[in-house]
């Protein structure tokens, strides 16, 4: 299925008026180049930790939004709740004289992120941060007055007598934008053809116990260097991702310490049709800066701490791996790779079947890959995509 690239928030009819002397409504006058502004909101379709993952193809950003108009006369500003962003269409800024920009935004979104970490987005992706701005202003031949009928219940900068005054609106687009992308893992299982008993031969799983200490993204960035907003949205961070292991600094690891993990202590692993996590509509869930580039995609790894191995004479110790390295397309959008995770889409991974041969020694990645698991991508924005495990 198809979608937008990213999050908007429309504003029709951002106004402002640019009157002539001669322009009278009821023997009033307006100063030669005073209008106004009017915004028409419409709500945008848009953590670490174990979380509610998402399960529409849609996922609408909620919660406070403040739009900010700066002008030569008339700069102001209005904040509305996410209760009164859902019951207003409109806020208008009267009495404005040469508008100059527009900025708009949502749970404390701002324009850039150059030096911020991922670590600073946090909960549900509805109250994930969100940005717009515009310089640009279009004249319309709508008017209207202050508290007058059709006029906005939330304005700012009427005075005393203005309503007998008529106003000609502009108007403009405000586009939000979101900054990070979102990966939410679940339906981890281990599989194999057979039972976990030692001397099955045909099937046999390779591991007596095995131990998950946590998971976390390796090769992302460490701040959003380059993510600033531009032309209605936020590009993919520049420059090169950081290695991280889980714990920083076990012989085996890479990296620094993960500044994205979770602690999710699994003993038993290999429990029969177990998936994890346990608790149904739960995810491992993670957002980061967006990448462009194969290389520079991030690379979900889950982290185990305890290994034991049923052939006591081959012994699997720990620690041990198992990752994400490789996405695609699936057969039903065409397959092919992925190279690209966007700012303002949500990837979701919800079958994710690992056999003995997905659980590795090797916490770098240096193997061919293996097993395809499923991946949802969320608008927010979804499609479904496949990924490769290590092995």
């Amino acid at each position: 299925m198809k979608f937008s690239k990213s999050l908007f928030l429309a504003f029709a009819g951002l106004g402002l008026f640019a009157c002539s002397n001669e322009e009278v409504v009821e023997n009033n006058q307006l100063p030669e180049g005073v209008g106004a502004v009017t915004i028409n909101i419409q709500s945008p379709a848009m953590s670490r930790a174990i979380e509610d993952g998402t399960s529409k193809t849609t996922v609408p950003v909620k919660g406070d939004i403040t739009i900010s108009l700066t002008a030569t006369t008339g700069s102001g500003s209005i904040t509305l709740t996410a209760a009164e962003l859902e019951a207003q269409s409109s806020v208008t800024f009267w009495n404005v004289k040469d508008p100059k920009k527009i900025t708009v935004s949502m749970n404390g979104g701002k324009a850039s992120y150059t030096s911020d970490a991922p670590t600073v987005f946090t909960g549900a992706p509805a109250g994930v941060p969100a940005y717009g701005e515009t310089q640009s202003f279009t004249l319309s031949a709508e008017t209207s007055s202050p508290g007058k009928e059709g006029g906005a219940d939330y304005e700012t900068g009427a005075n005393s007598g203005d309503a007998n005054k008529t106003y000609q609106l502009y108007t403009a687009t405000v586009q939000l934008a979101i900054p990070v992308a979102r990966l939410e893992v679940s339906g981890i299982q281990h599989i194999i053809t057979g039972k976990h008993e030692v001397g099955t031969e045909d099937g046999k799983c390779a591991y007596k116990k095995l131990t998950i200490a946590g998971v976390y993204l390796d090769n992302v960035y460490a701040t959003g260097a380059g993510v600033t907003y531009a032309s209605g949205a936020f590009p993919c961070a520049t420059g090169t991702p950081t290695d991280y292991s889980y714990d920083g600094t076990n012989a085996t690891g890479t990296g620094d310490l993960a500044i994205l993990q979770d602690a999710a202590t699994v003993t038993d692993f290999l429990t029969a049709n177990q998936t994890w996590p346990e608790t149904e509509g739960k995810a491992y869930a993670y957002y980061f800066y967006g990448a462009d580039g194969a290389d520079k995609l991030p690379k979900f790894k889950i982290y185990f701490s305890e290994s034991e191995s049923q052939d006591a004479t081959s012994p699997l110790p720990a620690p041990r791996y198992a990752m994400i390295t490789s996405y695609k397309q699936t057969s039903e959008n065409g397959g092919g790779q992925i190279t690209k995770f966007e700012p303002g889409h949500i990837y979701r991974i919800t079958s994710a079947k690992l056999t003995d041969e997905n659980i590795i020694g090797d916490e770098g990645g240096n193997t061919s890959y293996g097993v395809e698991v499923t991946v949802t991508e969320a608008q927010w924005t979804v499609e479904t995509i496949d990924a490769d495990w290590a092995k």
